[in-house]
């Protein structure tokens, strides 16, 4: 069958995979997801090889400010194991840190944009919060919207509720951040553009600065997230597909031709996971499906009490890539 077939089909069908399943015979890689439901406003943490059902959550938390947007788990010298969570809503969001072990709120902070992004960089401790615009877009939620802003937060000290505004800029439909420690850079998706920063600090300043050697055009952009089998890659989605980008050369190449991808990333056993909007109809922020592919498996969120769950993004419970 030609490959570019299988793109195209890839993600109709709830277990269809974006470059076909591996044998049922493979074990599959065992590890824990965090998913962000937009029914219930909720974040689950779940076993990959178990229903994604509320009696297997393995934890879940209402974050409240609007939807879970982005949500991802790093470590921090002053409070430990935490979790970053951007929710947003169409005219506000809420960007927050809670330390794993309790739950307990380390630092939040309502902002005025459509938060849809939140990363923290490994040594200086700088917190980037990326939004997307105000309001509903003209036509439904296509992205066409003007505005968005990146919110950037230093620390004083070594604990995260030490954390102040230090920068905020005007960025195009922001959408996506991630730290990149191989580069030491800050990236950030949106609009048309995948742009890598620069993280500037002095004993009482921080800001990004554009690196104009990582920059890349894309169309509407949305995810970017580590490929944890290499590296010298970094994973990227946007409107039209999902794309890798080899820092060493520069250069993105497009991995699968699927639209509206909202996350994708490679676990370190080479296991594919991934959510996006059907291709037919249904909701703007996705489906009730995590997909992911070496076993061909399709997981769907099956609540109590919730008739048609939403899975916007599937993050790995993985703090870090090198």
């Amino acid at each position: 069958m030609d490959r570019r077939s299988l793109l195209k089909g890839a993600l109709t069908a709830p277990a269809a995979g974006l470059l076909g399943a591996a044998p049922t015979s493979a074990a599959p890689a065992a590890f824990d997801v965090f998913v962000g439901e937009i029914s219930t406003g909720r974040i689950y943490r779940f076993d990959r090889n178990k229903r994604f059902t509320t009696a297997n959550a393995k934890w879940s938390f209402k974050p409240g400010g609007g939807h879970p947007m982005d949500h991802r788990p790093r470590v921090t010298d002053g409070d430990g194991p935490v979790l970053l969570i951007a929710a947003g809503s169409r005219d506000s969001g809420v960007a927050s840190i809670r330390r794993r072990r309790d739950n307990e709120l380390l630092w939040s902070a309502r902002l005025d944009t459509y938060l849809h992004g939140i990363e923290r960089a490994r040594g200086t401790g700088v917190v980037v919060v990326a939004g997307r615009s105000r309001g509903p877009a003209p036509h439904g939620d296509s992205g066409a919207t003007p505005g968005g802003k990146i919110y950037v937060y230093r620390p004083t000290d070594r604990h995260s509720n030490s954390l102040v505004l230090a920068q905020k800029f005007d960025f195009f439909q922001a959408h996506g951040v991630l730290w990149d420690p191989q580069l030491e850079r800050m990236w950030v998706i949106g609009g048309s553009v995948l742009q890598a920063y620069r993280i500037v600090t002095t004993a009482s300043s921080a800001k990004l600065v554009a690196d104009p050697d990582h920059r890349v055009k894309v169309t509407r952009g949305h995810d970017v997230q580590p490929d944890h089998t290499n590296p010298g890659r970094l994973l990227f989605t946007d409107t039209n597909g999902v794309y890798v980008y080899d820092k060493a050369t520069r250069k993105p190449a497009r991995l699968h031709s699927r639209h509206k991808v909202k996350s994708y990333v490679h676990h370190v056993s080479g296991e594919q996971m991934w959510t996006g909007v059907a291709e037919s109809a249904g909701s703007e922020f996705g489906t009730k499906y995590v997909h992911f592919n070496r076993t061909g498996i399709a997981r769907p969120m099956e609540l109590d009490r919730v008739a048609s769950p939403i899975v916007y993004k599937a993050r790995l419970d993985e703090s870090g890539y090198l």
